[in-house]
């Protein structure tokens, strides 16, 4: 994100932020772009420290990053106007709680001619969204400085930064009531900071292993007690619960809290990826931040404090936070939210025992793979707090005590904070322990009209479609589920998509694959149906063309649900998975369909005993010629030594144009065929290789099938996940040398792959995989263990015999003898299914 800039850095604009790092072009209609890698769709068994997380955010949002200068006025401009902003200012200068000096001279200055000219100022940049920012209206002319006579000292205490955003935003609601003649104006949300400042935050999506806790954050008015001084419910302060995360930042470099705010939203859309959009804020010595982030990138506006437009722009934040209702924080209104209470228990945080270390995240090209930096909390005061009675919020007047009745009884900080992915501080942490911690999860009860029985699967991240599936009982007393799946798709995806379920309806159905029904068109005038660029963005389609930001509608699904390959009860149970996801992909291919993105997501199991699997997902599928895997010579061979070469020169910076950018390739990186990796044209011959990774990698990412009584109850709650629920307990991390599949650039993992699949090289591969397929199976049966040895020796030295040109029914034939010539070790598992 761009930094703090001088003197009228709030110009309402929209403008690409760059830092000298190597762009990578967002993606839109007509022009190919480099591949990226996504920090969401990962497998449970990926490596999921936090550099390497932070490293796949960087690469996610590599062009995406937007000065959107008008951001508080689209968000709360309804709510709090420039005129009335301007006028709450012209109170609090009369009140002291801002002033005004003339730069040059330090005297005080005319506070009705600063008053006018931060006011031209502001009015001056309308919402105008271009690549291109609107002609210069400096207040630095008029050399004005305006400082909050209660803006905490530095180093920043967390709880007095919250009683000075509290006390602000309390003034300003009650000066607005006066000045509107309107007492009905409540408050809706209040500033608050975490009850335990020594554990991480609940439900920050555990199977990513992340320990976070933001600095302050926004909860509604039902987290509060009724009492004069109210107290947070610490029940509420989970990712579920949030409305808004918030970091500060002592110093002036702004740009360490604002990667550590997309850190907290990004948590923020895991834990609720029915989420349209996710706000954050940084607050630092003299400028506030907000950010919001969806699926095509990341907007921010940098508010000066010493900048009489900035001030003005910061009473509407403020002002307009406390009065907004959720869907100014991205609630979708088609989603009915219901609360559960639970438990979970939270690991500590690593304190270092110096309060005033902090190890940089990034150096100035945004390129530092290192951890994100622990922030300062400095002691808690404890002072008294009062109210505003006529605001219901902290009264300015008494600035530190705010919500410090909120923080009573909390802790003090101990110093920064860090996760268990960080290697700053090693050598001076104390050890800390995890603590049962009851919160009160909000998740969807409704989700369009259906009732919602919980989330299958979510892989929202930053960018990206954000595919999130959720279940719902048809009308049969639950004996049968439906998945609901909501997710972005660009414009030339849509298109593609509504080619390719066109092409489905006019042939016969198919028992090994499944068709989703979709609830609306994106193209239709629906009510329900939302863009990036046009609902969130309020961009007109003049404007949409002159950026190189890809709109993406939503879109809905409704498909049968049937069983998750995790929920798998036998190894056989997942083979005859396989078999039946490629009978379906070869039909697909008779009636001129490429699937594009074969993956263990996209497989699911039969719901009877001994039945085949079924192919799904046609998000990236594309319509062909019919029978295109039959009479199709396969695309030449890239030998390994240009392989390698192409590797070893330099990458040359990619150009700048005007021209939009689109997606070049599909599909999930650790499954991806190594031509597709290269960026060579997608075939069925790279789908079926992408079958033989699915699996090598399933019998890697499990030790054995779950319990039976847990994959009952798993059956009778439609496989969704619980609350608080991290990854499955009989998932594992894959290893190293299957790792290498899923980091590093995607011309690197193919390189590593054609070497493990060389036909000199594919015999030490096996080697160096059997002592890791006995260590996750034998313990269930010695004789499984060696029967998966086998399997996957035979499919993984069928590809490089063939030249990696398998054909369905050679794979199919290895796959159905191996479950003929192994059908009694199946007797050492146990059907847990029967109804």
């Amino acid at each position: 994100m761009a930094t703090v800039q001088p003197v009228g850095c709030n110009m309402r604009h929209i403008q690409p932020a760059r830092r000298g790092d190597q762009d990578i072009p967002a993606r839109t209609a007509d022009k190919n772009s480099p591949m990226k890698q996504s920090a969401g769709g990962k497998h449970p068994s990926e490596n999921r420290t936090r550099d390497v997380v932070d490293r796949q955010i960087h690469h996610e949002l590599t062009k995406t990053r937007y000065r959107s200068l008008d951001l508080v006025d689209l968000m709360f401009g309804h709510l709090v106007t420039t005129n009335l902003a301007r006028d709450i200012l012209d109170r609090l200068l009369a009140d002291g709680t801002v002033t005004c000096k003339e730069a040059e001279s330090k005297k005080e200055a005319e506070a009705h001619h600063a008053l006018n000219a931060a006011y031209a100022d502001a009015v001056a940049h309308a919402c105008l969204r271009s690549d291109a920012p609107p002609d210069e209206t400096s207040e630095s002319e008029t050399k004005y400085h305006w400082c909050w006579a209660n803006f905490p000292p530095i180093p920043i205490n967390e709880n007095e930064l919250v009683a000075f955003l509290s006390s602000v935003a309390g003034n300003a609601l009650s000066i607005a009531r006066s000045i509107l003649g309107d007492n009905s104006l409540k408050p809706k949300n209040r500033f608050a900071v975490p009850v335990n400042k020594n554990h991480g935050f609940p439900l920050s999506y555990k199977r990513d292993g992340e320990v976070m806790r933001p600095d302050f954050m926004i909860l509604p008015l039902g987290a509060f007690s009724d009492d004069e001084e109210p107290e947070v419910n610490e029940a509420f302060a989970n990712f579920t619960a949030i409305l808004l995360a918030g970091e500060f930042r002592s110093a002036r470099n702004a740009r360490e809290g604002l990667i550590q705010a997309q850190r907290y939203m990004r948590g923020i859309k895991r834990a609720q990826p029915w989420l349209r959009f996710a706000t954050g804020m940084t607050v630092g010595k003299d400028f506030v931040a907000l950010l919001r982030l969806d699926c095509s990138g990341i907007e921010c506006i940098e508010l000066l404090l010493t900048d009489g437009r900035g001030c003005i722009e910061f009473i509407r934040l403020v002002l307009g936070i406390v009065l907004a209702d959720k869907e100014e924080f991205g609630h979708n209104p088609a989603v009915v939210i219901g609360k559960k209470d639970d438990s979970v228990d939270v690991p500590g945080l690593r304190c270092a025992y110096n309060p005033h270390a902090v190890t940089s995240f990034v150096n100035s090209d945004f390129t530092s793979q290192s951890a994100i930096p622990p922030t300062f909390s400095a002691s808690a005061s404890e002072s008294g707090s009062s109210c505003s009675a006529s605001s219901g919020l902290p009264s300015a007047n008494q600035p530190s005590a705010t919500l410090s009745a909120v923080c009573k009884s909390r802790a003090a900080s101990t110093g920064p904070k860090s996760g268990p992915g960080d290697e700053s501080n090693q050598g001076n942490k104390p050890k800390t322990t995890k603590r049962t911690t009851k919160f009160r999860a909000f998740i969807p009860v409704r989700m369009y009209g259906r009732r919602c029985l919980g989330i299958l699967f979510t892989s929202n991240s930053i960018l990206g479609r954000g595919t999130t599936v959720c279940v719902f009982a048809a009308s049969d007393n639950g004996k049968t589920h439906f998945g609901l799946k909501t997710s972005r798709q660009g414009v030339t995806r849509a298109e593609d998509q509504v080619a390719v379920l066109k092409k489905l309806s006019a042939h016969p159905s198919h028992p090994n694959f499944i068709v989703p029904s979709k609830l609306f068109d994106p193209k239709a005038e629906d009510s329900r149906v939302d863009s990036m660029l046009g609902l969130i963005r309020a961009l007109l389609d003049e404007e949409m063309r002159q950026l190189q930001v890809e709109n993406c509608f939503l879109t809905v699904t409704v498909s049968e649900l049937r069983r998750p390959v995790a929920f798998f009860w036998s190894p056989h149970d997942f083979v005859r998975g396989v078999v039946g996801a490629l009978l379906g992909h070869e039909y697909l291919c008779e009636i001129g369909i490429l699937h594009r993105d074969i993956s263990e997501n996209n497989i699911i199991l039969s719901p009877c005993r001994g039945g085949l699997g079924t192919l799904i997902d046609f998000d990236m599928a594309i319509a062909g010629r019919p029978n295109m895997h039959k009479n199709s010579p396969p695309p030449p061979r890239v030998p390994k030594k240009e392989i390698l070469a192409s590797l070893l020169q330099p990458s040359s910076p990619l150009p700048v144009t005007d021209s939009p950018y689109k997606t070049q390739c599909a599909g999930t990186t650790p499954y991806m065929s190594t031509g597709v990796l290269r960026g060579e044209p997608h075939t069925h011959y790279d789908d079926i290789e992408s079958f033989l990774y699915v699996l090598v990698l399933f019998f890697l990412s499990y030790r054995g099938p779950l319990r039976r009584e847990v994959l009952e109850r798993a059956r009778v709650q439609g496989f969704a996940q619980p609350v608080g629920e991290g990854r499955l307990p009989h998932v594992t991390s894959w290893p190293d040398m299957l790792e290498r599949w899923a980091s590093g650039s995607h011309e690197e993992i193919s390189y590593r792959k054609a070497g493990d699949l060389n036909t000199i090289s594919h015999a030490h591969f096996m080697k160096q995989l059997y002592p890791h397929i006995r260590s996750r199976w034998e313990p269930h049966s010695q004789s499984t263990a060696s029967a998966l040895g086998v399997l996957i020796a035979r499919c993984w030295t069928m590809f490089p015999c063939r030249d990696l040109k398998v054909a369905h029914t050679q794979f199919i034939q290895v796959l159905q003898e191996w479950l003929q010539q192994y059908a009694g070790d199946e007797s050492n598992y146990t059907y847990p299914f029967e109804v």
